[in-house]
Parts: C-alpha cells; structure tokens; sequence
C-alpha cells in the first residue's frame, strides 16, 4: 500500500517535507498539495505530480488524500486538524498543535470522543539519535539522580518577522517538550529572565538573548538560553547534570578539518539541517503507522496541549518577569 498524503502549506517546512517525501520517504507518495498562494500551489503541484488545491478542507474531503500532512502557520492548525478528524483521517501536524492551550483542548476532546489517537505532532527531536541516547543513559540510571539541565536553542539570525512571544511559543516549545521527554515528568512553573544587555544584531523589539528557568514535579531545575540572533549557526545545546555523571548531547559533527588554520568542524545553519535524520525518522514513522493500520503514536495532541499550557505560563512571564505555576490537568486515559 502506498499511502497517499495531503500536504498543507507550502512555506520552508512544508517544502523540505515535500523534498523529503520524494527522496527518503518509502511507501507514501504526496498525491495533493494546498496553499492559499495559488501560484505556489499551482507551481509546487506541477513540479512534484500531485493536484493542487486552495482550500484545506476541500483537499482533506478529497479523495486523492488518506492522510493530512500539516505544515501550515498555528493559527491554522485547529480547523485543519478537526476536519481531518472529522473526514476520519489519520494527522501529522508540525508544532505548534495551536497557538493557545484553550484552542488545544479542543483537539483532546475531539480525540477522546474519537476513542482513539489520530495525530502524529512534530517535535521531532524526540526520533534524533542524541536526545534518545541521552533519553536511554538518564532511563539507565547512569548519571543517578537528575539535578539539573542546560538547555542552548540558538539561531544565526530571525527574519523581521520574529516576534519576541515567538521566542516562548515558537522556539522553547523544543526544549519544553524535551524537558518532558527526557524526565517523565511534567513542568511545573516558568520563569522568563530578561538580561540587561542584548546582542547588536537584534531588531529593535527583539529581547535577546533570554533565559528561561523551568521547574519540574520533582525539583529538577532548568534553564534555557534562547539566543536567536547568534550569527554563528544553528546550535542545540542539552547538558543533564546528575549526582554520579554529566551527560551531554556532542557537536553531531559530520566532519573534522585539521588545517594550518587549527581544528574546526562544521556548525549546521538551520534546523532542517541539524534535524535532518530526526525529521526523516519522524515522517516514516508516521507513514508506517498510517500504513499498517495502526493508532498514532509518538508524540501526542496532549503533549502538545501541555506545551501550549507552559507557553501560557511563560508569556505570562515575559510579561512581569515573575514565576508563573503550570497547572496541567489530569490526563486522560487516551494518551497514558
């Protein structure tokens, strides 16, 4: 069977999705692409063999399409989502699940009245070989108990367009989600600290870089430095401080050059780059799942739910710089 997908929104990472689905992917073939760019669309069809369409919901009814391929921007995403749910068909989603935590909750419901998973969201670091090998050496006990965690999300430069919520809702989400991902356990508060200097490269009503403090059920304490403006390229940082061991993610190198000029490697300059096999074993995974006929698995509308909770609480924070508590409410029986 090959699965045949419908890929909605054309920007940067529906069009490397798209490139990935014609070159890596096996067993799914993107017969349908929307945007409501119609010379994009039309453009993008005509290159990939696919039938372009404009309108989301008429291309999710169609027939050409078994399942939804999300990459539009968050404001989007509910409406697309339910009528996926709605025309009873399996979802990818690429993060954020929605802007706001209430607009997230809607999705549980409708999965929870479904009786079963239907989406697949896409924080893809969870299938990058680092963070599961760091996953596997904390779950093995090896570094003893967790007591900290240094997280770095660095950028080399954000368009005009970055807002400095995004820095909450669109670049910490990563590391959010990981923070979980790595514990098994939830965040329960938030605080945004501000520092007095901030780099020459950022535009005028850009904050950066800033530091975020997580806090866990446990007591694990995290801080995050987002800096997206750091010229240099694209780097993710993640060091677990536990009482018998440090583990950290390595440089993910491809290369080593020794020269008259010293010893240097190769930095990725974006995420595509730097996530490269991440996105590649995300995408088959949920090409395998819709394949075989199986629930969704990986991660879920509810971890997107509680990341949005989080964001909540942390834009709060950027606002007045206090601490604000995630309240996160019981889980349902769907995602355990």
């Amino acid at each position: 069977m090959t699965v045949k997908i419908g890929l909605i929104g054309l920007g940067m990472i529906g069009r490397d999705h798209l490139k990935r689905f014609h070159n890596v992917i096996s067993g799914a073939e993107v017969t349908a692409v929307c945007d409501i760019n119609r010379a994009a669309a039309d453009a993008v069809a005509s290159e990939y063999g696919a039938t372009a369409f404009y309108d989301a919901e008429e291309m999710i009814h169609s027939e050409l399409v078994d399942a939804v391929f999300i990459c539009s921007i968050g404001p989007v995403h509910k409406t697309q989502i339910l009528a996926a749910f709605n025309a009873g068909k399996p979802v990818f989603c690429e993060k954020p699940l929605t802007p706001t935590a209430d607009e997230s909750k809607e999705i549980i419901e409708a999965e929870v009245k479904a009786g079963k998973r239907l989406l697949q969201l896409g924080f893809m670091r969870r299938f990058d070989p680092g963070y599961q090998a760091l996953k596997h050496a904390i779950d093995s006990g090896e570094p003893g108990d967790v007591m900290l965690i240094h997280c770095a999300h660095r950028n080399p430069s954000v368009p005009e367009s970055y807002t400095l919520e995004m820095a909450i809702n669109d670049s910490a989400t990563h590391e959010i989600d990981i923070i979980r991902y790595l514990l098994n356990e939830n965040i329960t508060s938030v605080r945004v600290d501000k520092p007095r200097k901030k780099t020459s490269r950022a535009l005028p009503h850009l904050q950066d870089p800033l530091i975020v403090i997580f806090e866990t059920e446990s007591g694990v304490r995290i801080d995050d430095e987002l800096f997206v403006n750091c010229h240099y390229g694209y780097d993710i940082r993640c060091e677990v401080v536990g009482e018998n061991a440090i583990i950290a993610l390595n440089e993910q190198q491809l290369i080593n050059t020794r020269s008259l000029h010293g010893n240097a490697h190769h930095i990725a300059q974006s995420c595509m780059e730097r996530f490269a096999t991440a996105y590649d074993r995300e995408v088959q995974h949920f090409v395998d799942s819709v394949r075989d006929g199986r629930e969704m698995s990986g991660p879920s509308s509810w971890d997107g739910y509680v990341v949005a909770l989080v964001c909540d609480a942390g834009l709060a924070s950027l606002k007045d710089g206090e601490k604000h508590d995630v309240v996160i409410p019981q889980q349902p029986s769907l995602y355990r």
